[in-house]
């Protein structure tokens, strides 16, 4: 015993003081082509104290996860509540309950299981992989995998890991993973692979310890685990830097499993409002408790059952089910979505942040054009490659030809779809020499065929990249740089023309997206010289003394339907922004030509120059000093990330976040920090493509990606159709769902508060609603109601406010309270008009108190009973059909159907009750009916069905013919009243009277 204690003593002591790490450093050994060695090193640190395999717990079986169901704390409430209605011979209620719960209960166990093993199988990825350990290849499974392993890259493997390539190029799927579907144009309509290149060690990033994945500098290094390898070079290997939960996936599927909170002042409220029911629920098992005068028990079971109707169980479902039916509808919209609760924050959104390119515009670019620069200017601009080979510029045709990252796979052509779109108007071919090197063959051959000797692939950091090339028929080396306008001309040191900035600008306001391109000849290089440059030469060398000799142009046309879903937002009161990579004065004019910027205003473009914030006028370019009089004249803003970043740190940006329309040349993190800060004063729902914009997705509100991969899951919605119309429907269906969401709630809540008032009568005179009332009404009235309330269409269009949010807002307190102010009285008004009939009613005939009150069926027979149990089935039903009104987020009343049938059936039937003489059915409810010899004595027929004894003197509450007339005139006029008020008070005339004269306090936002 002392042994074991004094070893985990000493583990204990040994992990505290870090002694139980074991570090190793893993060579990697990489052949060039002159067989020189070069090493990578990387640190890997493995744990052994108490050492776990990060791995997904197994599924549970069906029978433990319906056990773990049934015994969370919401079913051991409705237990107690079945054990109430047991207790009090309510098994009826109590047998239809228990199926209801454990079929509800059944179906989330499924449901959750089917979930829990989607995910499971989404995040683990078992296989076999080869992996380089003492120098040996050895095949180990991918679960044993840590980082410092190397291991093979082949064709058609999954990746398991997050890695940095060391050797050979891959050509990878990353659609399930980045959520960008482009789209291989016009061949196979199949997910575009793209190309991934070796790790150099003359990269700024070769350092292992400082190496990041995440890097736009590292991502063209970096695999990803979940992606796919469709092409690979036999010498592909890659080092492991990220497994299991530490991968991108891992990251992804913990996202899934533990989404992001976000507070929402509808479930805020609603918190209160359960705390507030559950005091409502103590104040009537008090009065329960005093009123019946009954054993402790019996008055327990009585207040517990108070409580079941004040809290119903049913209100969490029920606003379940309306996000369910909205979800449902927006699925026919082509909108997916996973948290079904965002979808009523969709209904508050006040900003809408869009990306540009691929969302607001065509996934494509076009190809444009060429401004050739010659001798210091610009020439005219070359729309086609064949008009610019008529000019014989040949330095810009080989530029066009090779400059980019574009390579073969399965006879097709892959790469960023700028460069392909760019390739493919050159009409140029791409081959291999008998020593790998890619070749680019000219169209008919009609120029040179190029080597490619080095190549340095585009990276966000530095925005551009480059190649060098053998011109095989004079043996020349070129190198071309290609990229951002800005960035080429910084890097060039002669050939910039007079009018760059006049013919930049001119280009970016008609929309085009506008790269440079710059070059540099080396003439003819000695073999040493070419190896040295294949293998030595870094990024900064091959880009310096470089000559700007053109601008490439494109074009990205905008959507079909942009346009007109803008303006539909605009017109819903959502302020419209575009957070863009492109240029500013790109980003205006899509901006204008959407609608996005209000037509003829003005725009200011705000930049960084030498360290300052400069606004220039967008059209003219001129300089802006008063920006803030500019701001108050009604002026927009457009501001770059340059700008954007200089304003975050020295903490002003919030003085221009609700005044800047558009932000351009924004990173990832720009975008995330641009909505996280614009959530910080209003409702914001962001859209892209689920590319670099995941960030904001996923901070936001409301995320919607388009995009139907995998990824897609981190935001809450997405879709497919990459139209921003979905956007539109997404505003309808969230204020439609949270204006049903606020109906469902009100009508149970006035449920729980008319039973309240039902059970505060049946204490004061002692007397209970007959069982199958009570059947009645919880089984059939209130399940089918609340049901119905929630089968309200969403409006055609996007209206110009937005729907409450506020639980105890005024809005909806009115609602409620003024109802059921207006339905006390008017059964108040009932039994005063009961008490005056002395024809056939005297007080206080029946003395109740000696009867067992836990025998509650036994007090129903009554005139009182009776007047209440007609009023109150009204007042049921009707307060569905009250709160169907749709206002302006809904259809209107007559379009639910499904409620219109429930609601005249119900009315239907209990008209029956009421006017009909005794009746089998009626007699079955304990309505107007008595026992047969006291039917026959008040001349009716005697009945041929069987009557239980009725427990009163009288044996029998058959109500005077004139009186039941009357007293239904009197209920259909409490339905009228309670309609007033809810259409022409709390929802028409009288509530815009109000609004224009007690205006909210709400955020100003230009529209």
């Amino acid at each position: 015993m002392i042994m074991p204690a004094l070893l985990k003593f000493e583990d204990m002591t040994r992990h505290i003081l870090g002694f139980d790490t074991l570090t190793t450093t893993v060579p990697v050994v990489k052949l060039d082509n002159q067989q020189q060695q070069r090493y990578f090193e990387f640190q890997s640190t493995r744990y052994h104290y108490e050492a776990t395999t990060q791995t997904f717990e197994p599924v549970p079986t069906f029978l433990q996860a319906l056990w773990d169901e049934l015994t969370g704390f919401f079913y051991i409430y409705q237990l107690q509540i079945l054990w109430c209605y047991f207790y009090l011979a309510y098994w009826q209620i109590g047998i239809s309950d228990t199926g209801v719960i454990l079929l509800a209960a059944l179906i989330k166990v499924i449901v959750r299981l089917k979930s829990e093993k989607r995910v499971k199988k989404m995040a683990e990825h078992v296989d076999t992989c080869q992996v380089l350990r003492n120098q040996v290849w050895s095949s180990v499974f991918t679960a044993d995998l840590v980082p410092g392993d190397v291991i093979k890259l082949e064709a058609g493997q999954t990746v398991p890991v997050d890695a940095v390539i060391l050797c050979g190029d891959i050509v990878v799927d990353e659609s399930s993973l980045t959520g960008i579907v482009y789209r291989v144009y016009c061949v196979t309509g199949e997910p575009l692979p793209i190309r991934k290149f070796p790790l150099r060690a003359t990269d700024d990033s070769a350092s292992m310890a400082d190496f990041d994945c995440q890097s736009s500098a590292g991502k063209t290094n970096s695999l990803f685990a979940g992606t796919t390898i469709k092409q690979s070079t036999a010498d592909a290997v890659a080092l492991v830097l990220k497994t299991r939960t530490d991968t991108d996936k891992g990251q992804l599927v913990q996202r899934i499993l533990f989404p992001q909170p976000v507070s929402f002042i509808f479930n805020e409220q609603l918190k209160l409002v359960f705390f507030l029911l559950l005091l409502w629920a103590l104040v009537l098992l008090g009065f329960g408790a005093w009123w019946l005068g009954g054993t402790g028990m019996t008055a327990w079971f009585y207040g517990t059952i108070c409580a079941a109707q004040v809290m119903n169980p049913l209100l969490p479902a029920i606003l379940v089910v309306g996000q369910s039916v909205a979800a449902g509808r927006l699925k026919k919209k082509g909108v997916f979505c996973v948290d079904f609760p965002r979808i009523l924050m969709a209904g508050k959104v006040q900003v809408f942040c869009f990306d540009k390119t691929g969302t607001l515009t065509k996934e494509g670019l076009e190809y444009y054009g060429v401004y050739p620069a010659k001798q210091d200017t610009f020439e005219d601009l070359q729309p086609s490659f064949t008009q610019l080979a008529d000019t014989n510029n040949d330095v810009m045709q080989m530029g066009l030809s090779c400059c980019h990252s574009v390579t073969m796979l399965n006879g097709d052509h892959v790469g960023n779809p700028v460069d392909l779109v760019m390739f493919q108007a050159t009409h140029a071919s791409l081959s291999k020499d008998e020593a790998g090197h890619d070749l680019v063959i000219p169209d008919n051959h009609q120029g040179p065929t190029l080597k490619v000797l080095q190549r340095f692939e585009f990276q966000h950091a530095r925005a551009s990249m480059s190649i060098a090339v053998k011109d095989m028929t004079t043996g020349h080396v070129h190198v071309f740089c290609k990229g951002s306008f800005e960035r080429i001309a910084d890097v060039s040191a002669t050939g910039i023309p007079a009018n760059f900035d006049e013919i930049t600008s001119q280009s970016a306001r008609v929309g085009c997206y506008v790269l440079g391109m710059a070059h540099r000849d080396l003439g003819i290089l000695s073999q040493q010289d070419e190896d040295q440059l294949a293998t030595h030469c870094t990024r900064d060398q091959l880009e310096s003394d470089l000559t700007f000799i053109g601008l490439v142009l494109f074009k990205n046309l905008l959507k079909e339907d942009t346009a007109d879903a803008i303006q539909q937002i605009k017109q819903g009161d959502v302020r419209v922004v575009m957070i863009t990579g492109d240029n500013a004065l790109t980003g205006v004019f899509v901006g204008q030509q959407c609608h996005l910027v209000p037509p003829n205003a003005r725009i200011l473009v705000g930049d960084v120059v030498d360290d300052k914030l400069v606004w220039s006028d967008a059209d003219t370019g001129t300089p802006v000093e008063h920006v803030d009089a500019a701001i108050a004249s009604g002026c927009e803003l457009a501001m770059t990330g340059k700008a954007f970043r200089l304003l975050v740190s020295n903490g002003t940006m919030r003085d221009y976040l609700f005044s800047t329309r558009i932000f351009a040349r924004m990173t990832p993190v720009d975008k995330m920090q641009c909505v996280e800060l614009l959530m910080e004063r209003a409702i914001t729902a962001m859209c892209g493509d689920g590319g670099n914009d995941c960030g904001a997705l996923r901070s936001a509100h409301v995320g919607i990606a388009m995009s139907e991969a995998e990824a897609s899951v981190v935001s809450p919605f997405s879709t497919p159709d990459r139209s921003v119309q979905a956007c539109v429907d997404l505003l309808i269906q969230g204020r439609s769902a949270l204006a049903t969401s606020f109906a469902s709630y009100k009508y149970l809540i006035m449920y729980g508060e008319t039973m309240a008032t039902v059970k505060f009568c049946t204490f004061y005179y002692t007397m209970s609603f007959s069982q199958w009332n009570f059947i009645l009404i919880d089984a059939f009235i209130t399940v089918f109601c609340a049901f119905a309330v929630t089968q309200a269409g969403a409006a055609k269009r996007l209206s110009q406010h937005r729907p409450t949010a506020r639980i105890l807002g005024p809005e909806v307190l009115l609602s409620v309270l003024g109802q059921l102010w207006i339905n006390v009285w008017f059964l108040i008004g009932a039994f005063i008009w009961l008490y005056t009939r002395d024809d056939f009613f005297r007080c206080s005939e029946w003395d109740a108190r000696a009867t067992d009150a836990s025998k509650w069926w036994l007090l129903g027979d009554s005139f009182e009973a009776d007047v209440l149990t007609f009023m109150a089935l009204f007042q049921f039903v009707n307060c569905a059909m009250a709160f169907n009104y749709g206002y302006i987020f809904r259809q209107r009343w007559y379009r639910n159907y499904f409620l219109i049938l429930v609601w005249a059936v119900f009315i239907s039937i209990v008209s029956y009750w009421e006017l009909a003489d005794p009746n089998r059915f009626g007699c079955l409810m304990r309505l107007n009916c008595g026992n047969p010899d006291v039917l026959v004595s008040l001349g009716y027929d005697r009945p041929s069905f069987y009557i239980e004894p009725y427990n009163n003197p009288l044996g029998h509450n058959v109500l005077p013919k004139a009186f039941r007339y009357q007293l239904w005139a009197y209920s259909i006029g409490n339905m009228l009243v309670v309609h007033v008020w809810e259409r022409f008070v709390i929802l028409g005339p009288v509530r815009q009277w109000t609004r224009r004269r007690y205006p909210l306090k709400r955020l100003a936002l230009t529209l």
